[in-house]
Formats: structure tokens, C-alpha cells, sequence
């Protein structure tokens, strides 16, 4: 919802009291950041992200090389003893970081010609002093091209929502993924492996048993030819004792379900496994295992291979050495490790983020006694990864000089390198991940992630509703709710994202979210009236609330009622006022000003926005840049510099295929009133629609092809 508004101060503005009180703490990251603020670290990046397009780690990171180029420009102290006060753990790489984000070292800084750079620089960001909070703040245009971002996560869970929605009415699935009803009589080897029950009486072998489960599973989930659910799907699972194998296989949507138990006394290690086969409602196997702990890894390899063996799967000679690859031949390093693996896993379920503490600690120690060890070094990187990605980056990179084909360290390195913008290198290391197994969903999540934000819909889509058939994970179920109907209106599927507004109502009671779908559907389909209704009602569930005042003050603009605008606009900046915020370059609101014949305050907002858009053109990055040429081309339309206007669309012209555009909004904008009869304006529109409709085709296809979209539905 945040695509019409401009703001979020109050959020921006404790966010970054809480960076600024923690500022010289090395250890203060996006966990600690999360806790303090009150929100899961899921929703801080999503928040973060829908507002900046920046991960959480990225925007702490940012927030202390600003500070730093402060204190170089304005205190006599050296760039070393900066790097500790702004929370760096060392000079070099406190250098390393400050070089990357302003193109040169902080040596450099006091230097005769750089300040001026570093003004540029800095403007992007509106650069606070202490009293200034706010300073992250971007204009409306960069939160609609942020919203692609918003759009990677759409797709996350596009088709089980989907059937939720479509067959609730029948009653006939009640939390089964829609995606996995079809696909059971596509993948007949599809499979879960439940959660291994510990039969030893010492509870602290909870983490070995655990990691023989994740193993077996692992290993599971590198043959190409079996459907394999991640540990984030069974987890919900673990101690169950009310449903059925069969419930549990068809709400994951497997054929198969393994089941174990085992236990570890002293050097010896007991296993117990049993697969079932849910269609046929049988046994096929079970085992009992006993082997020395030595021979853990030969075991969990022999565990794997009879499985797949025994529901037929085809296992590649190269799948079968991966399998067999022994990590480590330390045991105490495996002990370590699989202990971090349980207490991240823990950290993760509970959103306890402490425990990434110890679980850092264990995968560090496991890392003393054995060097080597690749996935000890893949899982140290995610781990401190949201707190500092260049560590990460340097574990990952570590990772692969052991373990060529380590799939984690492949999928870690693609999730860097998108964050920052190295989009070709991102590709190619998150289809290796997938490469080397081909049941990780989080790779293929995030590889869709970035084709959405290179604005290729169908290659996001795909990509996505494979991650999201593989992965069942109702712990998110709002936030997917959300982004799927995102992602659906933006392509023009407005009958199945409204289907998703309303489930969401339905199930959080989220009326705003509610409100806001259908009155920017209704904008984009011409129904003004409805729109209006709709940002009315929304207004009215808190006549304070920042967001309801924005909506209905755009809703205004967007119908060309400008008196109303001014009202609400500036309801809106006298309540930012009194929160003691700073109020940002919007060009909306300079829109709203022009237009009630206020021209100082109009281009006190133009001419902010403006120079920001312009700094962002300088960066040269794709789908920002052509967000940039588009905002620039609305303002110069409202100042009637009809020229300047068209020549930044003949920009955006060029720009293009790397976004997705909301076509309609465009169209009907009221900042284009200048221009609309420009033969040039109606040659952009034209090209644009060409574009939407290409992908919206391509992605409806793709739909309708998977059993999302009736043959009947039209939009």
C-alpha cells in the first residue's frame, strides 16, 4: 500500500534513533534492530524494503558510513577512530566499506574537491543532523519503482493462496496448497521427511537427531527427480499429535512421507526409518540402523539412496557423488555445527534472534577444529549475513574453495550480489545453487525475486511458484496474502487480487490493507466514484493515521478534486509536523500545491525531487533509473515544460524492459494532463501497453497452465 504514500515517518524516524543509540555497538544488527523496534525480522526488511528497495543490513550499514563522513568533514579525530564509533570492527574494513558506498577512501575525504561529492552523494539520502531523524526518506516515484521489490516477494506462495481462495467455498481443501493439488498428478515422487522423533532420555541429543533428519533431507533434496518439502515446511509438524499421515501428506501436497526416530549413546548411533507411500496407503519400508558415529555420514548417504531407490527416482551419477560427499571427518566439529544448526533453526522459528549468538559461536568453533569445513562456513554466512553482508560474502567465497558445489554458499553469494545490483553475477550463482540442488526453494525464491525486479514478470513468476510448491509455510500467511495480491493487481489481475484482499480481512481483520486494494484497483480501472468510496472508508478507521490521510489525499488528486486535496494534504503535514518530523520533497504534494496556484511551495517539493531523481540517474542502474526519467517527466508536464517532459518519457523509452509498469495508472495520471495530446505521449503510452500486455499474457499463460486462473476468468 505504500506505492501512493511518501512517508512512514514516524516508523523512519524510530528506526533510526534506535541505529543512532547504537551506533559504536559492532554487534548491533538487523536481529537486534528487529527486537528493539518491536517487529519480526521478516517484516523489518519487508518494510524496509517496500519503503527504500534496501535489505535491513544495508540500510544500518548505509546509516553509519553517513554518520562517518560526517565526523570526517566536521571532527578533528582519524578515519580509524571512526571506524569504531560508527560501529566498524576494524579500520581496513571499515575503508573497504566507505570506498564501496562513495568511490573513494576516507583518507580522501578532508581532501580539496570532494566535498561537493560528497554532497551529491549524500543528498540521496537526505543526510541528518542529530535532531534529524527522517533522513531516509525517498519521494513517492522511488517507493512505486521500490514496489517492484515489493512485488519479488509476491509470488513466494502465488498459487497455494490461490486454491485456498478458489476451492474454500467447496470446502474441499482446507489448508492444502493449491500449487501441490496440481501437482500431484504431475510429480508422483514428491515427498516429506517429518520431523525425527529423539528416543534418547538425554533431551540434549535433541540437536543430533534433528541433524540426522536435515541430512537425510538434504540429501533428498539434491536429486533432480524427487519433489522434496524443506525443513520449514515440516517443522509445523514436530510433536503433532492430532492429524493424520494423510492430512499431513495432502496439506503439503506429497506422496510420500518419512518418518524416524533415533538416538545417539555415546559412540553409537540408533536410526529407525520408515517411508510410506500416502496414495496407496502402505508401507513400503522400515529399517532399523546401527552404526559407530564415524560412520554418520556413510549412513545418512546409504538412508537417502534407499529411499529414493524405493519409489523409483532416477539418481544422476553426478546427484549420487553429492549425496556421498563427506563434509567433515571431525566429529566434534560435526557436533558443533549440527548444534548451531538447531539453535538457528530455534532462533528462526521463535524470531528469537539472540540465540544467532550462540549459534554463531558453535559454527565458529566448529570452523577451529576443522578449516575445511564448507557448510560450517556457508551457515556462519547466513547467519551474520543481515548484519554485514561483506562477511559474509568472504564466508561464502570461503565455503566454495572447500566445496566447489556448495549449494548454500552458491544461494548466499546470488542474495549478495542482487543486494548490490550486480544482477548478472546474482543470476549466475543462484541457478548453481539450484544446479546442485534442485529442491532449494530458497534459491529459486530468490532467483524469481530478481527477474521481478528486473521486470521480466514470467521468468519471476515461474521461478517463484516453484519455491513455493516446494515450501508450505503458514507462518507468513498475512505477508504472502499481501504481496500476491500486489503482484496481481500490478499485472492486471484485479478479480484474483481482490480475492486475496478480501481473504485477508477475513483472517487479520486488516481493513486498511482492505480499503487501500480496492480503492487503487478502482483508480486503475476508471471506477472513481467506488475509489473513493473505498479511500473515504479508510480514512474514517483512523482519521489520524498518516497512511488513510495520504490515500484519500491522492485519491483527490488522482480525480482532479484539488480544493479536497489541500485539505487533506495539509491535515497530513501539520500531523508529520507535530511528531516532529521533517517533511521530505514529495512531488505529489508539490502537485497538490501548483495546482491550488501556491508556485514556492510547489517547487520547493519539484526542485527537491528533482535533484534526488537526478542523483539517482547518475547511478545508472536499470529499474531505478527508469523510475527516475518518469518522475522527472510528471513534474516537467505540471510545469507545462512540455519538451523537457517528453524528452525524459523518449528516457524512459530506453529503460523500459527492465521495470514493470502499471500501465493504467499512467495513462489516467492527472500529472500527464499537459501532454496527453502530444503525439509523443500517446507513442510512449503505446509502447508501454505493448510491454504490459507481453508479460501479462506470458504470466496468464502461465496460470492458467498451473490451474490458478479458470478459463473463463477475464479481468
Amino acid at each position: 500500500m505504500k506505492d501512493i504514500a511518501s512517508f512512514d515517518s514516524a516508523f523512519i524516524s524510530k528506526l533510526n534513533e534506535i541505529i543512532f543509540a547504537n551506533l559504536e555497538n559492532e554487534h548491533f544488527g538487523v536481529n537486534e534492530l528487529a527486537r528493539e523496534i518491536g517487529l519480526s525480522r521478516f517484516k523489518l526488511n519487508s518494510k524496509i524494503y517496500f519503503i527504500y528497495r534496501k535489505t535491513s543490513n544495508q540500510y544500518i550499514r548505509e546509516t553509519r558510513l553517513i554518520r562517518a563522513m560526517e565526523m570526517l568533514q566536521q571532527e578533528s579525530v582519524t578515519a580509524a577512530e571512526i571506524s569504531f564509533m560508527v560501529g566498524f570492527s576494524s579500520p581496513a574494513y571499515f575503508s573497504t566499506c566507505f570506498s564501496e558506498y562513495y568511490g573513494f577512501p576516507p583518507g580522501e575525504v578532508r581532501k580539496k574537491g570532494l566535498i561537493h561529492l560528497v554532497e551529491n552523494k549524500e543528498d540521496l539520502f537526505s543526510v541528518p543532523n542529530s535532531n534529524e531523524l527522517g533522513y531516509l526518506k525517498l519521494s513517492s516515484s522511488q517507493k512505486k519503482k521500490l514496489t517492484i521489490k515489493m512485488m519479488t516477494l509476491i509470488t513466494f506462495i502465488i498459487l497455494s493462496i490461490i486454491v485456498v481462495i478458489i476451492y474454500s467455498d467447496s470446502n474441499i481443501l482446507e489448508k492444502v496448497n493449491f500449487f501441490t493439488v496440481n501437482q500431484l498428478t504431475k510429480h508422483k515422487k514428491s515427498i516429506a521427511v517429518l520431523p525425527f522423533i529423539n528416543d534418547s532420555k538425554d533431551p540434549d541429543n535433541v540437536y543430533f537427531i534433528n541433524g540426522v533428519m536435515e541430512a537425510i533431507l538434504d540429501n533428498l533434496s539434491k536429486i533432480e527427480d524427487l519433489d522434496v518439502r524443506p525443513r520449514t515446511s515440516v517443522e509445523q509438524y514436530r510433536n503433532n499429535k492430532t492429524k493424520t499421515i494423510s492430512q499431513i501428506a495432502r496439506e503439503l501436497g506429497v506422496n510420500y512421507i518419512i518418518e524416524g526416530s533415533g538416538q545417539k549413546i555415546g559412540n553409537q548411533v540408533s536410526l529407525y526409518i520408515q517411508l510410506i507411500d500416502v496414495s496407496a496407503e502402505k508401507h513400503i519400508f522400515s529399517h532399523n540402523y546401527n552404526h559407530k558415529l564415524e560412520d554418520i555420514f556413510n549412513l545418512q548417504s546409504e538412508v537417502a539412496i534407499k529411499i529414493a531407490s524405493h519409489i523409483n527416482a532416477v539418481i544422476s551419477i553426478q546427484e549420487k557423488e553429492l549425496i556421498e560427499k563427506i563434509s567433515t571427518t571431525n566429529i566434534a566439529a560435526l557436533n558443533l555445527y549440527l548444534q548451531g544448526n538447531d539453535i538457528h533453526n530455534i532462533a528462526e522459528s521463535e524470531k528469537n534472534w539472540q540465540l544467532d549468538i550462540k549459534a554463531e559461536r558453535l559454527y565458529k568453533k566448529a570452523i577451529q577444529l576443522d578449516s575445511t569445513y564448507a557448510d560450517a562456513y556457508s551457515a556462519l554466512g547466513w547467519v551474520v549475513y543481515n548484519r554485514n553482508t561483506d562477511s559474509a560474502f568472504y564466508l561464502a567465497k570461503k565455503a566454495l574453495h572447500f566445496d566447489a558445489k556448495n549449494p548454500e554458499a552458491y544461494n548466499l553469494k546470488g542474495c549478495i550480489y542482487r543486494d548490490k545490483g550486480m544482477e548478472k553475477e546474482a543470476e549466475e550463482a543462484l541457478k548453481l545453487s539450484i544446479k546442485h540442488k534442485p529442491n532449494n526453494s530458497s534459491a529459486f525464491r530468490n532467483l524469481g525475486e530478481l527477474y521481478f525486479y528486473q521486470g521480466k514478470c514470467y521468468n519471476a513468476i515461474e521461478n517463484q511458484l516453484k519455491a513455493f510448491h516446494l515450501e508450505n509455510n503458514l507462518t507468513q500467511e498475512r505477508n504472502n496474502l499481501e504481496s500476491i495480491s500486489q503482484s496481481l493487481y500490478s499485472l492486471g489481475f484485479y478479480k484474483e487480487g481482490e480475492k486475496y484482499a478480501i481473504k485477508l480481512l477475513e483472517q487479520n481483520n486488516d481493513s486498511s490493507y482492505y480499503y487501500w486494494s480496492f480503492a487503487t484497483v478502482d483508480l486503475d480501472r476508471g471506477n472513481y466514484k467506488s475509489a473513493l468510496n473505498s479511500a473515504i472508508k479508510m480514512y474514517n478507521c483512523d482519521t489520524e493515521n498518516l497512511d488513510n490521510i495520504y490515500l484519500l489525499f491522492y485519491t483527490y488528486l488522482y480525480l482532479r478534486d484539488f480544493k479536497n486535496a489541500k485539505i487533506l494534504m495539509q491535515k497530513y503535514m501539520l500531523l508529520i509536523k507535530k511528531q516532529g518530523l521533517k517533511i521530505e520533497p514529495d512531488y505529489l504534494i508539490g502537485f497538490a500545491y501548483f495546482e491550488n496556484g501556491q508556485k514556492k511551495e510547489a517547487d520547493f517539493h519539484f526542485n527537491g525531487v528533482i535533484k534526488k531523481q537526478l542523483n539517482i540517474i547518475e547511478l545508472n542502474q536499470p529499474s531505478t533509473t527508469c523510475s527516475a526519467y518518469l518522475t522527472l517527466a510528471k513534474i516537467y508536464s505540471v510545469r507545462n515544460e512540455k519538451a523537457k517532459s517528453i524528452e525524459m518519457l523518449q528516457k524512459v523509452k530506453e529503460y523500459m524492459n527492465h521495470t514493470v509498469i502499471r500501465i493504467k495508472d499512467y495513462k489516467n495520471c492527472t500529472m500527464f494532463d499537459n501532454i496527453r495530446q502530444e503525439p509523443e505521449f500517446a507513442q510512449y503510452i503505446k509502447e508501454a501497453e505493448v510491454k504490459y500486455q507481453r508479460e501479462h499474457n506470458k504470466v496468464e499463460k502461465l496460470l492458467r497452465a498451473e490451474g490458478i486462473l479458470d478459463v473463463s476468468t477475464k479481468n
